[in-house]
């Protein structure tokens, strides 16, 4: 790390010369203006050279190895400036407020990098370096509190994250929701919004955060195209193909986005089972074949200047495979192993549309949103496996088990923003209705003719119902205080039928959930907040059935019809200096909380079975620092860190014969940028993450650490970017997971093949000031549960 560091900082000095003018920008009251936009440009052209911004001081630096050129300083609220400086100190520069203006500056004021409103903190990514030339996910990566892995995103302490596209839901994971925001530019974002503790106007589903990439407004007569590829080669190749099209023009926006997927990843698992009778040590080489195409396509009207229809459709259609082959040796004495191959097929079909009303009533912001949703899901898998066991007992075992997996969702919602001079006011109601069938079948075909095992098969449908109405009022209480309150109350009603087992469990509740902020701005470099939420987290769908599914004769999942919600109360407090340091605080208490129950049996077969169950509580409770710095014009850098621990207890009527654990568990985050040149079209990227020894629960990780390099290129005018990525240099990402119940001690260890080289070209043309409005689906919560 020291050594790449020492080069890209000696680089960087023998290529930077040329002329450094400095000044500061300041208002008529004699006041700093932070974060003002430093623009130097050719006087022959009037082309763009480079940028900055001032920093809280309002002081600036910029340098050029060209001559004949001038500054144009701007910022909202302020007429903009030209300085055709004749020497490197310019001095001090007064900037003067823009009357036609006036109105707006006194509602947005002067905009800090970081601002802390009631309920969420706000990252204005047009006071940035992250703004210009770059994508959203360039903007994610510098945005505070904000994980940026491979195909992943987390909010600190809170894990992977929903995002939003002004404030609509994006229906995508993993590296196709990294290539969704690869088409959106960062100079088209206005600030991304972090929202540890949802409020009551978002669904209650989920405990993880919400990230919200707010857009600039959009511009008439515009459109643009972008081309994406990938290539990432781990163990196997893995290619990416995408383009994604917006047009706006006049009355109409459109958004039309495809995307493909073709190649094999790779997993590699070792367990080893300590029985009392005898040990066993298992090698699990697994080969998984990934073919995906997704599309989407959205199309928004202005009926009026006050009232917008569209439609969104998503679909997607996945055909993935799974080769495995393994050995399972057990430490008898006689050398007994056992031959273990698998082979899975399956397939996966999505269809979604969104149909969406919205209706300004008035020009003091009141407005009126109808959504209907309508989602579609199958899913089917076929997996054949053996087991050939050789020395002591010779015998062999082959056998078939499927499944297939149908969900419908309707749901439907209206949204009404109501604010007036006392208090500004948002509520609604929404209700969905979910409808799933699955049946496993499994065969036994030792013999070579299939012989139908109905004890091992299954038929489940399930219904849920679930209608929510929603409440917020958010009010100043004077120049420093802010305050929001709401309230959400659902009422759920569940019903699951196993025709084989002849059993039906009907289920009915109602759930209030509370939400409240306080925000208090004592000076210009402390905010502080305070923010309380109650959360619910719904089981899967495949959770909740109550079928077998077999990794090898000894190892199944078993679903659980009965698994109820969690519910978690969760508390945050945070303080922010001066924009650059985060202080964060939080304690989270979860009821009635669901997780993997591991069962490993001894006796005539030994054999491990996996269920899931409500069988604890816990308080989660902990720090988090976060600590944004630029150490020169050419480095910036974010470092985070987090100590936390979970506290956890059985629930009256639980033993798992297991015992928990628990202790303090550390976790760290540094990620630098280096632009190599003064156009910073070259830029270099380090990522860092360490997570120290964990245990939690009734389990024991091993420490986990990750190293990613990678190597930005903007070419012809920033529209081509060339990024070559090193992903898990240290291959250290894997972790290894230590349990003990029924007195048998277990360790897992599974390796997903991140070390991986990946390089990528996005090429986008056509007018780039193309803003077109996204829309996504209400039913977001049902989706991720069907693909869980």
């Amino acid at each position: 790390m020291k050594t790449i560091t020492t080069l890209l900082i000696a680089f960087i000095c023998s290529i930077s010369f040329g002329q450094n003018f400095t000044g500061k920008i300041i208002d008529k009251q004699n006041m700093p203006i932070a974060f003002a936009n430093i623009v130097l440009k050719d006087k022959t052209d009037d082309s763009l050279i480079t940028g900055t911004i001032s920093d809280e001081n309002g002081a600036f630096s910029i340098k050029t190895k060209k001559e004949n050129v001038y500054l144009e300083i701007s910022f909202v609220g302020f007429i903009t400036k030209k300085i055709y400086p004749t020497q490197a100190t310019i001095g001090t520069i007064v900037l003067e407020e823009d009357g036609q203006q006036l109105q707006e500056v006194v509602v947005t004021a002067r905009k800090k990098l970081i601002q802390q409103k009631v309920d969420r903190l706000i990252f204005n990514v047009e006071n940035t370096v992250a703004g210009t030339g770059g994508t959203a996910v360039d903007a994610l990566k510098a945005t505070p509190s904000v994980n940026v892995e491979t195909d992943k995103l987390a909010i600190v302490g809170k894990g992977t994250v929903r995002v939003m596209v002004n404030d609509r839901i994006v229906q995508l994971s993993g590296s196709e929701l990294n290539a969704y925001l690869s088409t959106i530019a960062s100079d088209d974002i206005k600030n991304i919004e972090v929202i540890t503790t949802p409020p009551s106007k978002y669904d209650a589903e989920g405990n993880s955060g919400l990230i919200n990439i707010v857009l600039k407004k959009s511009k008439e007569n515009s459109w643009n195209n972008q081309i994406r590829t990938s290539y990432t080669q781990a163990t196997y190749p893995l290619f990416n193909f995408g383009n994604t099209f917006n047009y706006n023009k006049d009355k109409l926006s459109l958004i039309a986005s495809f995307n493909r997927t073709i190649g094999h990843t790779a997993q590699f698992n070792e367990f080893d089972i300590i029985y009392p009778s005898a040990s066993t040590a298992t090698n699990l080489d697994m080969k998984n074949k990934e073919d995906l195409i997704s599309g989407r396509l959205g199309l928004d009207y202005n009926v009026t200047n006050n009232a917008t229809i569209g439609i969104l459709y998503s679909g997607s259609f996945e055909d993935k495979g799974i080769a495995d082959d393994g050995v399972t040796r057990m430490n008898d004495g006689n050398g007994t192993y056992t031959v273990n191959e698998g082979n899975a097929e399956t397939t996966r079909k999505n269809h979604s549309i969104n149909a969406h009303y919205v209706q300004k009533l008035d020009t003091l912001g009141r407005k009126l949103s109808i959504d209907v949703d309508y989602f579609n899901f199958n899913n089917s898998s076929n997996r054949n496996f053996s087991s050939e066991q050789f020395i002591t007992n010779q015998s062999y075992f082959e056998a078939e088990n499927s499944t297939n997996q149908k969900i419908k969702n309707y749901s439907g919602k209206i949204d009404m923003v109501h604010p007036n001079k006392w208090a500004n006011f948002s509520y609604g109601i929404k209700t969905t209705i979910t409808k799933t069938d699955s049946d496993v079948a499994f065969y036994n075909t030792t013999t070579g003719t299939p012989i139908f095992d109905p004890t091992q098969s299954n038929e489940f449908m399930y219904s849920e119902n679930i209608n929510a109405v929603y409440a917020d009022m958010s009010k100043p209480l004077g120049e420093k205080w802010q305050t929001k309150i709401g309230l959400r109350f659902e009422n759920t009603r569940t019903k699951g039928v196993s025709k084989t087992n002849n059993q039906t469990d009907i289920n009915s509740y109602n759930k209030l959930f509370p939400s409240v902020f306080i925000g208090y701005t004592p000076s210009s470099v402390n905010m502080f907040n305070l923010s309380y939420s109650r959360r619910i987290q719904r089981p899967s769908f495949e959770r909740l059935n109550p079928f077998r599914f077999y990794i090898n004769s000894i190892s199944y999942q078993e679903g659980n019809p009965f698994l109820r919600p969690q519910i978690s109360d969760n508390l945050e407090l945070k303080h922010i200096y001066k924009g650059k340091l985060i202080s964060k605080a939080f304690v989270s208490y979860v009821d009635n909380g669901y997780f993997n129950i591991i069962k490993a049996e001894d006796g005539a077969q030994q054999r491990i079975v996996v269920t899931f169950d409500n069988f604890y509580t816990a308080y989660n409770y902990g720090v988090t620092e976060t600590f944004i710095y630029n150490p020169t014009k050419w480095w910036n850098t974010t470092t985070q860190a987090t100590l936390s621990k979970m506290d956890t207890q059985y629930k009256d009527g639980f033993n798992l014969d297991a015992e928990l654990v628990s202790q303090w568990n550390f976790q760290f985050y540094n990620r630098n940028t280096f632009h190599l040149n003064e156009a910073k079209t070259v830029q270099a990227e380090t990522t860092l993450i360490y997570a120290s020894p964990q245990k939690l629960m009734y389990f024991s990780v091993s420490e986990m650490v990750s190293l990613d390099l990678g190597l930005k290129f903007s070419l012809l005018d920033k529209k081509l970017n060339c990024t070559l990525a090193l992903n898990d240099i240290l291959k250290r990402k894997a972790t290894s997971v230590n349990t003990k119940t029924n007195g048998i001690d277990q360790t897992y260890y599974n390796y997903f093949d991140t070390r991986s080289v990946k390089f990528s070209l996005n090429y986008s043309f056509g007018n780039k000031k193309i803003k077109v409005k996204q829309r996504n689906s209400g039913n977001e919560a049902e989706q991720n549960r069907a693909k869980q």
